[in-house]
């Protein structure tokens, strides 16, 4: 039988594959920042940014939102349909293949049969479908990373804010404090006859002021506490964690290691993932190139009497020539082109997205580290004016009580800047860390 030796012939000939070439994109980009000189590469440690703070409590939550946040976990269930998918296509020998059994009666007599017909395509069509699945495979295991990064961005935020009304409400618990001091020594002022029943009035329109402010401040700090439970993929109010304030908010040690923009290529997972999704598409076009090209038919039979006796079996090869679907086949070609222009695209403006995120980062991060020190000498400033002015209000000095109340407001208005400010300073700092793509490594420490 000659069919077997040109069925090899013709396999063989299969593996001279028509198709696109693959070649990483590239792109001219600057090299340097233009807030920052380049320095060197990220260590292993800077990519793990939430060790900078310093806070064992956080590093805790990041290792429970690793485990059993929910986004991430649907994100690791489509990265294992991709491996499937890929273990699918990278199986397949044809385009189509179908096996059939059948068992007739012939005279009272049964013959049972295996049938078998498959389509092997000649120029590589499911070596590119192939290849295709694997590198949507790989696209998937960068979109798991690029998951993982975003959650531990929006989990160290959420710590962030926490702190931040918890520090708030301390705030106003100590402005509260101060401000009822100075209700006291006003209304000792009126008994001496050296303050007037608006001086009170409005000294009790401070402190009430205060109180008011209280109550939005909890339900904030309830609410941070309930993003970080649903961030852990825990039920709210089951945190298994302390999350009582500390006394002072998130201070990252800065180490913003930038590099330069060409480092974001293979630091980004959503760049990379954006890259073997360009990779993809142009083995799709693979695909439909070679499905213009001819293909080989096998159709085969073994035949065999239920009751014993001897097997019969053929098998016949063809050549299928897509012949009258041509038109068709080319529509497919060019809209699997048009399909690679656009994660091209996609890819190109991932890379310019990704340096105009860092770039805004930098310039984030650069002010709020100045606007925390400018909130800081404000704050001592205000300080040393409010206890100038109650010491000149008590021995009876040249000023009112009205300026008294004006320090105390303009006291906590710089207490409250200055937290916002520190607040500000910690989130652009994981922000910059996040859009430079530390935070996806697979290890949590």
């Amino acid at each position: 039988m000659r069919t077997v030796p040109m069925i090899w012939a013709v396999l063989a000939l299969s593996g001279c594959a028509v198709g696109p070439v693959f070649t990483p994109p590239e792109m001219a980009l600057p090299d340097r920042y233009a807030r920052l000189e380049p320095v060197s590469r990220a260590s292993a440690a800077d990519l793990q940014w939430w060790q900078h703070f310093n806070d064992p409590l956080l590093t805790r939550l990041v290792d429970g939102a690793v485990a059993g946040n929910l986004d991430l976990a649907q994100a690791q269930a489509r990265l294992r349909e991709a491996a499937a998918i890929a273990r699918r296509d990278g199986n397949q020998l044809s385009g189509d293949a179908d096996l059939t059994t059948t068992r007739v009666s012939n005279g009272g007599a049964e013959d049972s049969s295996l049938g078998l017909t498959a389509r092997i395509g000649l120029a590589g069509e499911s070596r590119w479908r192939a290849k295709a699945a694997a590198q949507r495979l790989e696209a998937a295991q960068f979109d798991t990373q690029a998951a993982r990064r975003a959650l531990l961005a929006e989990l160290g935020i959420a710590y962030v804010d926490l702190r931040f009304a918890q520090a708030s409400l301390v705030a106003r618990g100590q402005d509260l404090t101060s401000r009822q001091q100075t209700l006291r020594d006003i209304n000792r002022l009126l008994d001496a006859g050296a303050a007037t029943q608006l001086d009170v009035l409005r000294a009790q329109a401070l402190v009430t002021e205060t109180q008011a402010q209280m109550p939005a401040l909890s339900a904030s700090v309830m609410r941070q506490r309930n993003r970080i439970s649903t961030l852990l993929g825990q039920p709210v109010g089951t945190l298994p964690v302390d999350l009582g304030y500390p006394g002072a908010q998130p201070d990252p040690v800065m180490r913003t290691a930038a590099g330069v923009p060409a480092d974001l290529l293979r630091a980004r997972p959503d760049i990379r993932q954006a890259e073997r999704l360009y990779a993809a598409a142009l083995s799709d076009l693979g695909v439909a190139e070679a499905a213009r090209y001819p293909s080989l038919s096998l159709r085969g039979i073994i035949s065999a009497p239920v009751g014993g006796g001897e097997n019969t079996q053929s098998l016949v090869a063809g050549l299928s020539l897509p012949l009258f679907n041509q038109p068709a086949l080319a529509a497919s070609v060019d809209a699997a082109d048009a399909r690679v222009s656009q994660a091209y695209l996609r890819w190109q403006r991932a890379v310019l997205g990704a340096v105009e995120e860092v770039e805004n980062a930098q310039a984030n991060l650069q002010a709020s580290v100045a606007a925390l020190s400018e909130a800081q000498r404000l704050v001592d400033l205000n300080r040393r004016a409010l206890g100038l002015s109650r010491d000149l209000l008590s021995n009876r000095g040249t000023i009112t009580v009205l300026d008294v109340l004006d320090r105390e407001r303009a006291l906590s208005e710089a207490r409250a800047l200055r937290a916002r400010s520190q607040r500000d300073r910690a989130v652009d700092y994981i922000i910059l860390q996040t859009v430079m793509g530390q935070g996806h490594e697979s290890g949590a420490n």
